[in-house]
């Protein structure tokens, strides 16, 4: 009898030990198995962040060739502007005085533009830079303006 106590509590004590480890084998499943969910999750979601940088990559690709054809085509309106016989200055305006002042040189500006010459023939006809001539038309427009 002594032998069939011992084997009956040896028993249970393999079966609580068998369904504790049935149960703990079942919570890491569970775990395991919401790990992978989270997982496919954040996959899904990269792949959607990845659709979206290679569409704005591609249009950003697009301004800058765009921008770039832009920059060309400007370059070579500066490198070989475009002279017709309608677009070219007085002489006469034009004073053959080697070394103008700042001021005497701002009038010129100032008076050829008033004759509608654009700031390109200025510049050229005058040896400056077509952006100082561009800056002293508007400058002069703005304080005719504000006036």
């Amino acid at each position: 009898m002594n032998l069939e106590v011992g084997l009956l509590s040896l028993s249970i004590f393999f079966g609580v030990l068998s369904f504790g480890l049935f149960f703990t084998c079942l919570k890491k499943s569970k775990q395991h198995r919401e790990l992978f969910e989270f997982t496919g999750k954040q996959i899904e979601d990269l792949q959607d962040a990845l659709a979206k940088n290679k569409e704005t990559f591609e249009t950003n690709a697009q301004r800058i060739a765009e921008q770039s054809r832009r920059i060309a085509w400007l370059e070579t309106r500066v490198r070989h502007p475009k002279s017709s016989n309608e677009e070219e200055l007085d002489d006469t305006a034009i004073h053959e005085t080697p070394k103008l002042n700042m001021t005497e040189r701002r009038h010129l500006v100032i008076s050829l533009a008033s004759r509608g010459q654009n700031a390109e023939m200025i510049a050229s006809a005058l040896g400056m830079l077509p952006g100082e001539v561009e800056l002293i038309i508007n400058i002069n427009q703005a304080s005719l303006n504000h006036k």
